[in-house]
């Protein structure tokens, strides 16, 4: 199912935490879940810009970025989302999502509480378990 050429993005291990393919774009549960359903929207193809995107990966960006929001909305009521084009790190054309929320959300067992709200999001380091990654993943799939 997954496009062949994820060696340079391996670091998000889309072989496990994928959630959706699309023609030019992946999105990528992200293992540090900062707010729930955080994921990488990750280019097929490793350019170290998006000044280099081809025209028709351009077009896709918009659908795909809607099909992340509609997905987080109507699974875990997202309310916002901010995303982070660092790519400092990690040197090709990706973005990080962040669904926002602006009360706790209780899911898979667990309270998740956007901390950050309404100000800007930081990533930090997150512990969850990889059967909670895992339940996240399979619904977003759904």
């Amino acid at each position: 199912m997954l496009g062949n050429n994820l060696e340079f993005m391996k670091v998000f291990k889309p072989e496990i935490y994928y959630v959706k393919e699309f023609e030019h774009w992946i999105i990528i549960l992200r293992e540090g879940q900062v707010t729930l359903g955080s994921c990488i929207i990750v280019l097929k193809r490793e350019i170290l810009s998006f000044g280099n995107m081809t025209r028709s990966e351009a077009i896709e960006l918009p659908a795909v970025i809607s099909w992340y929001e509609k997905k987080c909305i109507s699974i875990f009521c997202a309310v916002k989302f901010n995303y982070i084009t660092a790519m400092m790190k990690d040197n090709f054309a990706h973005f990080h999502a962040f669904p926002r929320y602006a009360e706790p959300v209780f899911r898979y067992g667990l309270e998740w509480v956007d901390e950050r709200w309404p100000r800007v999001i930081q990533f930090k380091p997150t512990t969850i378990n990889d059967d909670i990654l895992q339940l996240i993943v399979t619904e977003m799939r759904e």
